[in-house]
């Protein structure tokens, strides 16, 4: 709520009582080129040119969506894995025995990164950091794909 205030306090009247002259030109507005602007306009004013954006804030292609999902989904199997352990579920289940082989068989790159005493707490470093870097390298690669 605090941050919308802001937006609004250069809106509306002025303190006479009258509106604004013109209306404030806001960051996100696309500036006019010139074959945009019309001809009567566009007389004795500087209109700037300006080239799309190299890195576009739009959506991801199709091999990038698939990239970033499949990082994702390595990171909550894993996260869902370390629950499981952590809440003492039953590995004779059939979901948890899947979500703990998959997980077992998606960390094991990272199997003895870090040794502790506790296995438990072994699992819970290990798997965390392979969470990590399959997020990181998802969001990376979805990255580079994207153009």
């Amino acid at each position: 709520m605090a941050l919308q205030i802001g937006r609004y306090l250069g809106r509306g009247r002025t303190a006479d009582g009258e509106p604004p002259a013109e209306p404030r030109r806001r960051w996100a507005w696309p500036r006019r080129t010139a074959a945009a602007a019309p001809a009567d306009e566009s007389a004795g004013k500087t209109v700037v040119v300006r080239r799309p954006r190299r890195w576009a804030r739009g959506r991801h292609n199709p091999v990038s969506a698939m990239i970033l999902s499949a990082g994702w989904a390595a990171a909550f199997i894993l996260a869902l894995g370390m629950l499981l352990t952590w809440g003492g579920a039953n590995p004779g289940n059939g979901l948890v025995h899947a979500t703990l082989t998959t997980g077992r068989w998606l960390a094991t790159p990272f199997h003895d990164a870090f040794t502790r005493p506790d296995p438990k707490e072994q699992l819970y470093i290990n798997w965390a950091i392979a969470g990590a870097v399959y997020y990181v390298v998802a969001r990376a690669l979805s990255w580079m794909t994207r153009f």
